[in-house]
C-alpha cells in the first residue's frame, strides 16, 4: 500500500513540474485544424509565439468553443508542452454597473442628435488604420489623456477599444469617473464588434499619406471620368458599379470572390469616393467586406478632404490594375522562390498541413500530406538535412506549423498565400 501510495505522489509531482499556463493574445486561429497560435509578451514586452493544440477533451470557460476565439483576444491555456490545452479560458475585462452599451444602443447614440463623444482608447499608433466612425484617439495610459476629454463634465463620453479581452475600454472609463465625468458608457464589443457587423471603419489620411505603398491596395470607386482627372497618388481606379457587377460574375460562375491580384483576405484595402459619406464609398466597402476581405476602411474624408490637406495626388489617367506586394512575415517564403524550390527539389522537402479531406482533392507534386494538427507528433519523421517548406489553403496553418518546427529547431519556411491544387498535382498562387 505504501508503494502505491508513494508511486501516485511521484506521478502527482512530475504532472505538477510538467504542467504550465500560458497567456497572451490570439494572433490566428485554425477552427478546422483545432490550433491556435498566441502572442506572449515576456517581462523585457518581448513577444513570442505560442502554438496551442486543442481536442475534443479540451474545456472551455468564457465561451462554448473554438468558434468563439479570434483575433485578437486574450486568454489563457492550461496544458503539459507537447500535448493538447487541457482547457483555455477567455479572459473578459468588465464595465461598472449601466456603463456596458450594445452595438445597437451605440447606434442610437451616434445617430439620435443629442451631443456625445465618442474615444478610440487603444493605443494611438492602431488609430489612423482604421477606427469608428467620428471617434478620436484618447489612449488612457498617455500623460494627456484627461487633456483630450470635454470640459463639459456631464457631456455623454463613449469609449471603446479592440473588445471584451481589451482592458483599455474600461481603464478609460475609471480615469474618466475619477476625474468628475458623469455620463459614461463603454461599448465593449468593440472595433471587432464593430467590424463583424460589417458597419464602415474609416483610415486617417494623415496615415494613408504615410503608407503609399504597394504593401496597401487603395480603390478610387468614383467615375472613372472622375479618377482620371485626379486621383490619390498610386490608387487604382474600380468603379462601385464594376465591383457591384464582379459580385454577379463571381454568383453566376459559382467562383471565390477576389479582387484580380490580390489573394490574401487580409490585405489592408482602402476605398475612397468624393467623401466618406458618398454612396459608391460605403457600397464599395460593403461589397469588399461581403467577398471576405477583412481589412477594408473607407478613408475618412474622401478624395475632396485629401485634396484639401494638399496629400499627394496626380493627375491623369489612374492605374487600372491592382499591383499588390504582401510584406513577408518572418518565416515567410516569397512565391516565385517557393514555386522555383518546388520544381527544382533541390535541398527542400514540401509539407502539406492541410486537412485529410483537402488533401484528398490533390497535394502538390512530391509533398508530403501532414494534417497540421498532427504535426508535433510526426516531427521526429521530417528530414534533419533539408529545409522544409510549408503551405496549406491560405498561410494560416502554415505560419503555425512554421512555428511548432521553429521551436523544434527544424529549419523551415512557409508559404503565406492562398492556394489552388489540382487533381494532379499542378497548382496556383
Amino acid at each position: 500500500m505504501q508503494r502505491l501510495i508513494l508511486v501516485f505522489l511521484i506521478a502527482t509531482c512530475i504532472g505538477i513540474v510538467h504542467a504550465e499556463t500560458v497567456k497572451g493574445r490570439i494572433a490566428v486561429v485554425s477552427k478546422q485544424a483545432g490550433t491556435i497560435q498566441i502572442d506572449v509578451k515576456g517581462k523585457d514586452n518581448s513577444v513570442s509565439k505560442v502554438v496551442v493544440r486543442t481536442d475534443p477533451n479540451t474545456q472551455y470557460d468564457g465561451a462554448s468553443g473554438l468558434k468563439d476565439f479570434g483575433p485578437p483576444d486574450l486568454i489563457e491555456v492550461q496544458r503539459e508542452p507537447g500535448k493538447p490545452a487541457s482547457s483555455i479560458k477567455k479572459i473578459v475585462f468588465g464595465l461598472p454597473p449601466g456603463v456596458e452599451i450594445s452595438i445597437e444602443q451605440l447606434i442610437g447614440i451616434m445617430t439620435g442628435g443629442q451631443p456625445y463623444h465618442l474615444f478610440d482608447a487603444r493605443p494611438g499608433k492602431r488609430f489612423g488604420g482604421g477606427h469608428v466612425p467620428g471617434a478620436k484617439s484618447a489612449f488612457p495610459k498617455d500623460e494627456d489623456f484627461l487633456s483630450k476629454l470635454p470640459t463639459d463634465k456631464n457631456t455623454m463620453l463613449v469609449f471603446y477599444c479592440g473588445g471584451p479581452t481589451c482592458p483599455y475600454t474600461g481603464v478609460a472609463v475609471k480615469l474618466a469617473q475619477q476625474a468628475g465625468y458623469t455620463n459614461l458608457k463603454g461599448f465593449q464589443a468593440g472595433l471587432p464588434g464593430w467590424k463583424k457587423a460589417k458597419l464602415p471603419v474609416h483610415a486617417e489620411p494623415a496615415w494613408l499619406a504615410k503608407n503609399l505603398n504597394p504593401q496597401h491596395v487603395i480603390l478610387d470607386v468614383r467615375d472613372v471620368a472622375q479618377s482620371n482627372q485626379s486621383h490619390i497618388r498610386g490608387a487604382v481606379a474600380l468603379p462601385t458599379a464594376q465591383l457591384q457587377a464582379m459580385t454577379q460574375q463571381f454568383i453566376d460562375r459559382q467562383t471565390i470572390a477576389q479582387l484580380p491580384g490580390v489573394s490574401d483576405m487580409r490585405a489592408p484595402l482602402i476605398v475612397y469616393a468624393d467623401s466618406h459619406t458618398a454612396p459608391a464609398a460605403l457600397l464599395a466597402y460593403k461589397e469588399l467586406r461581403s467577398w471576405g476581405y477583412n481589412k477594408v476602411t473607407v478613408l475618412k474624408g474622401g478624395f475632396n478632404g485629401w485634396r484639401a490637406a494638399a496629400l499627394p495626388s496626380a493627375g491623369g489617367p489612374a492605374a487600372t490594375r491592382v499591383v499588390f506586394q504582401k510584406k513577408l512575415a518572418p518565416g515567410a517564403i516569397a512565391p516565385e522562390e517557393f514555386v522555383a524550390l518546388q520544381e527544382s527539389g533541390e535541398g527542400v522537402v514540401l509539407v502539406d498541413v492541410r486537412s485529410d479531406q483537402e488533401a484528398a482533392e490533390g497535394v502538390i507534386i512530391g509533398a508530403r500530406h501532414i494534417p497540421l494538427e498532427k504535426l508535433e507528433d510526426m516531427i521526429a519523421g521530417l528530414p534533419k538535412d533539408k529545409e522544409v517548406l510549408i503551405y496549406c489553403a491560405n498561410g494560416i496553418r502554415a505560419e503555425m506549423a512554421h512555428e511548432t518546427l521553429r521551436q523544434k529547431g527544424i529549419k523551415n519556411r512557409f508559404l503565406n498565400e492562398t492556394i489552388v491544387i489540382a487533381k494532379d498535382g499542378s497548382f496556383k498562387l
